[in-house]
């Protein structure tokens, strides 16, 4: 274990302190820094049909074959690369899946780390010697998450990644992805984990053009669905680059 990390497992265990705050200053890293990458969103792709009538509306979500940690990561690589970053994918720890939903979905990320988050990181990427770590997770479509950016015409239950058919679908007709996620950026500091970045992914939407109507929308098939994977990773890289932008690169 690195003593930058050592120090900052030991700070973990102060629990109680509430929230371990945003430094909102660049996080500054050498060419060559290790960054950690895990994903704790899974595998699944939720359709929400909208419709005037409670009734005619419906949700169903479909589980999904795509590698979701190796998206994130091949998003990641070519920004990194070209900023002199070295990539380590890392595995969830216990601590950081039991926490997935008192910290990722319930918590607040505004003002910095909630007190939920800090249990979770703290074996992650201690082992790894990692300088940073950028994390993939489920978020919800509410102001907590996404403030203003909230897609006020979809329900806030909606978490992960999804698209949307009727009523709150593109003018045309044709369904719109929704990518309700926090990305997130962590690193060590004096006192413990700090949040040092983060990018809603609530604010990315786009259009499933080559989407043909089944006879019937709740019978969407898996082969239509795999359409989406290549239009989800498009969206994860415009993501990744923005959380990349609030990285600056010691000269």
């Amino acid at each position: 274990m690195t003593r930058v990390w050592a120090a900052w497992f030991a700070s973990l265990l102060a629990l109680s302190a509430p929230v371990a705050a945003r430094d909102v200053t660049p996080l500054m890293l050498a060419k060559g820094a290790r960054i950690g990458v895990v994903s704790l969103l899974d595998p699944e792709v939720t359709h929400f049909h909208s419709a005037r009538s409670i009734k005619d509306a419906f949700l169903k979500t479909s589980t999904v074959d795509w590698p979701v940690a190796a998206m994130l990561t091949d998003a990641l690589k070519d920004r990194a690369g070209q900023m002199g970053l070295v990539l380590v994918p890392l595995a969830v720890t216990d601590e950081l899946d039991l926490g997935r939903d008192s910290c990722f979905i319930n918590g607040s990320f505004a003002k910095g780390l909630p007190k939920e988050c800090v249990r979770a990181f703290d074996h992650l990427g201690s082992a790894e010697g990692v300088q940073a770590v950028i994390v993939l997770a489920p978020g919800l479509n509410d102001g907590t998450h996404g403030g203003s950016a909230r897609r006020k015409d979809l329900p806030d239950y909606l978490r992960g990644w999804g698209f949307v058919t009727g009523e709150a679908a593109s003018p045309d007709g044709k369904p719109s992805l929704f990518n309700m996620t926090e990305m997130l950026l962590v690193a060590p500091g004096a006192k413990g984990p700090v949040l040092r970045g983060r990018e809603w992914g609530g604010s990315y939407s786009l259009e499933w053009t080559s989407f043909s109507p089944p006879a019937d929308l709740k019978e969407i098939s898996a082969q239509a669905i795999n359409e989406l994977q290549p239009l989800f990773a498009g969206i994860l890289s415009r993501q990744t680059a923005r959380l990349l932008d609030q990285v600056e690169m010691i000269p």
